[in-house]
This record gives structure tokens, C-alpha cells and sequence, in this order.
């Protein structure tokens, strides 16, 4: 009976000890992680934001200098057509011990194709199982941000971006214009197509607001399209 309590007090000190040394660990890492810079930025809404790799990078970094290793994978979701609905669960894994620590975080996205106006897009679920990642890996490690959903995009951060495009009209735009204009019927493209995929690649609704750069890259995708084959003429019996 003394052999029995002895083997069991051991054996929960020794999980206690090697908890205990899991969240030193974790405590290392949050010391070591400094504020989320933001190298992202929505065009449409005008906001910087906290770009997966603003997140995953740094704390990969001070996971491994600890002998730690994060492990995320999608325990739930429900998606529907242009939209989804997941759960995360990010495990911290002591290499040492073995010991691990589990947190769980929601995402939810909505993708809009630009080919027609149903929410046919098919990036969705992996929008939401990426936001659902940077929670939990936000919420482990306790990491500090603005990014308060409560703020509204405007008074979060209406900087602009370095190293961004101005849009500035000149001769050489209006050429692009004039180009895209004659691939867009070329293409067969209606208005509301053009419009659909620029929100869809560049955040924009209209090419005025593209600028040369993005332009050119809307030019280069049309000039890639195949023309739309010719629709049979029925001759009369």
C-alpha cells in the first residue's frame, strides 16, 4: 500500500513539473514577442491589419529557441457555398517532455466569386480556418494588438501603407484603359464581371481606381482569357 502512494505521488509530481515547465516555457515566449506590426492593408475599407504571417512568423521563432512546436488543425467547420464556419484547436507541444497545452479559437469568412454575383467563391474556408489560427495563436501567446473588432476600420488605422502605388492619371493610363476596354469585349465581359473581379483581386470597384501597376495586371489577365466560342448560326429548313 506505501509502494502504491509513493508511485503516485510521483507520478503526479512529475506531471506537475513538467506542466510547470511547459508554461515557463510559454511565459519565455510572451516575454520574448513584441507588438504585431501590421504589413497588411485593405484597400476597400482603408485599414492596416495583422497578416498571418505578422503572427505566425515571430512566434515560430521563440517557439523553437524554447523547444516548443505549435500544432493547428481544424476540429470543426461548416461551410456552405461562399461561405464557412470552423473551429481551431492550436496545440504547444514541449519537445522535451511531451506536455501540451491546447487552445481553441472560432473563424468565419464569406467569398464572393468575381465570375457572377452568387457567393460561389472557393476561398472561404481557408480565410476562416486563417483568422481562426491568428486568434489562438494570438490569444496562447497573449500577443498585443489594435486590431479591436468593436473600432471601426476608419479610426483603427487610416495610414497609408508604405511602398503603395498612387493612383496618378497620365497618358500611359489612358492607353491601359483603352486597352483593357477592347480585351473586355474581346473577352465578353459585361460590366458587372469586370466590376466582381477587381473587388475580388484588387479590393476596387472601378479600373480608375487601380492603379498602373494593378492595371497592367488586369490587362495581362483579360489578354490571357480565350475569346468565347462563336455560338452556331441555325440555318432555316
Amino acid at each position: 500500500m506505501s509502494e502504491t502512494l509513493t508511485s503516485a505521488t510521483t507520478t503526479s509530481e512529475t506531471a506537475t513539473h513538467t506542466k510547470s515547465q511547459l508554461y515557463k516555457k510559454i511565459l519565455a515566449v510572451q516575454k520574448d514577442l513584441q507588438p504585431l506590426e501590421k504589413t497588411g492593408w485593405n484597400d476597400f475599407q482603408k485599414y492596416s491589419y495583422t497578416t498571418a504571417g505578422d503572427v505566425l512568423l515571430p512566434v515560430h521563432k521563440a517557439c523553437s529557441e524554447q523547444g516548443l512546436i505549435a500544432i493547428a488543425d481544424c476540429i470543426e467547420s461548416h461551410i456552405e457555398p461562399g461561405r464557412a464556419s470552423v473551429v481551431v484547436r492550436l496545440t504547444i507541444v514541449d519537445t522535451e517532455t511531451g506536455e501540451s497545452l491546447s487552445v481553441s479559437a472560432p473563424g468565419y469568412a464569406e467569398d464572393y466569386s468575381w465570375k457572377d454575383s452568387r457567393p460561389t467563391g472557393d476561398k472561404a474556408v481557408y480565410k476562416a480556418i486563417t483568422g481562426a489560427t491568428k486568434y489562438a495563436v494570438r490569444s496562447c501567446f497573449c500577443l498585443p494588438s489594435d486590431d479591436d473588432p468593436e473600432r471601426t476600420p476608419q479610426r483603427l488605422n487610416t495610414r497609408q501603407p508604405m511602398n503603395r502605388y498612387v493612383v496618378n492619371p497620365s497618358k500611359v493610363d489612358s492607353v491601359l484603359l483603352e486597352q483593357t476596354t477592347a480585351e473586355l469585349k474581346r473577352v465578353g465581359w459585361s460590366s458587372s464581371q469586370g466590376r466582381l473581379y477587381l473587388q475580388d483581386k484588387f479590393g476596387k470597384s472601378s479600373r480608375q481606381q487601380l492603379s498602373q501597376q494593378e492595371l497592367q495586371q488586369f490587362l495581362n489577365h483579360l489578354r490571357s482569357l480565350p475569346e468565347p466560342e462563336a455560338q452556331p448560326i441555325l440555318q432555316e429548313s
